[in-house]
């Protein structure tokens, strides 16, 4: 694409991502004290982490999974609350800030580790602390490939920039060093911020199983380990009135479903979604020698279906050389 071109939409995007930012609104928000804090949820978000003592200071990221630092390394400290690993400089970063304010104990952030080459998540955080972000949700000065904040309001991030100090400590590699450092380098028994802020873009939707099932037009699978083979997973494909189509042989769980797919054997996504579990399931049986049994998918089964009964879907594979 044309520079000029590839700057007008650019910027055209941009646009539109103030846009989709401006319209969005929490559907639940609360602000706490400090005293308040226990009697609400934390940590809000999931993640790699290990929580030591909630209301101490300092949280540790680490940059990736260097090895020889694990979240446990920093156990010890009397100040870390808590301690995990960031990897990306989008959706990783937007956890961590849910998770800061949402504990107003929370002042500091000490990044160790390397930072990670095209993501850069601690060059990310620094940015964001010490620039903000612009119109679009993009950390001003961040050199990683995409680091938009698109699930965080502009409140949210204000707040986070006056609560929150962060340290660069990422010339810290091994565990002695990158403890030593942080203990030389946070400010103890710092106070806690003024409130808590927990803000909620998207509730969570309860998932229920399905009540009837939806056969693929496609067909339906028959999967059969063979431990010991080249390719030890073996799938046959059977048309829906029955009738043998394909047979299709991997080495393993995601070469076969990519396979599966590009021969258009799968037309539905919660076929696609049953087909990869079970691909999955009967790759750790071969690993774990433990028996495959092929579930059937969720739902009731029409009447009048050439579905395999539970005695073919379990049965022996034939005899193949390795």
């Amino acid at each position: 694409m044309p520079v000029p071109a590839y700057n007008a939409f650019t910027r055209a995007m941009d646009r539109l991502n103030a846009l989709d930012r401006g319209d969005r609104q929490p559907v639940r928000s609360e602000t706490y004290s400090p005293e308040e804090f226990q009697q609400h949820p934390w940590p809000l978000r999931p993640g790699d982490y290990q929580v030591f003592r909630p209301r101490a200071s300092t949280a540790v990221l680490i940059l990736g999974t260097p090895p020889g630092l694990a979240p446990a390394t920093f156990a010890g400290l009397d100040e870390v609350a808590m301690a995990g690993h960031l990897c990306t400089e989008n959706i990783g970063i937007e956890y961590v800030v849910k998770n800061c304010l949402a504990n107003p104990h929370l002042r500091q952030l000490a990044l160790v580790g390397p930072d990670i080459p095209g993501h850069r998540p601690g060059d990310a955080l620094l940015n964001l602390a010490a620039n903000g972000v612009d119109k679009s949700g993009r950390i001003i000065g961040a050199l990683g490939g995409r680091p938009m904040l698109m699930n965080l309001l502009p409140v949210e991030i204000e707040h986070f920039r006056a609560q929150i100090a962060v340290y660069d400590l990422m010339g810290a590699t091994d565990p002695a060093g990158a403890s030593k450092r942080i203990t030389a380098t946070i400010l103890p028994a710092v106070p806690p911020f003024s409130q808590g802020l927990a803000v909620t873009l998207v509730e969570p939707s309860q998932a229920a199983p399905a009540k009837r099932l939806q056969l693929d037009p496609a067909g339906y699978f028959i999967i059969l380990p063979r431990p010991g083979s080249a390719n030890p997973l073996y799938v046959e494909h059977y048309k829906n009135d029955g009738r043998l189509a394909h047979i299709v042989e991997g080495p393993d769980a995601a070469t076969l479903c990519a396979a599966l797919l590009d021969l258009g054997l799968v037309t539905r996504l919660d076929h696609a979604g049953y087909l990869g579990r079970e691909l999955t399931k009967a790759e750790a049986s071969l690993s774990s020698g433990k028996k495959y049994v092929q579930d059937r998918a969720q739902g009731e089964i029409p009447r009048g279906s050439c579905l395999p009964t539970p005695s073919r879907s379990r049965a022996t594979p034939p005899a193949v050389a390795p």
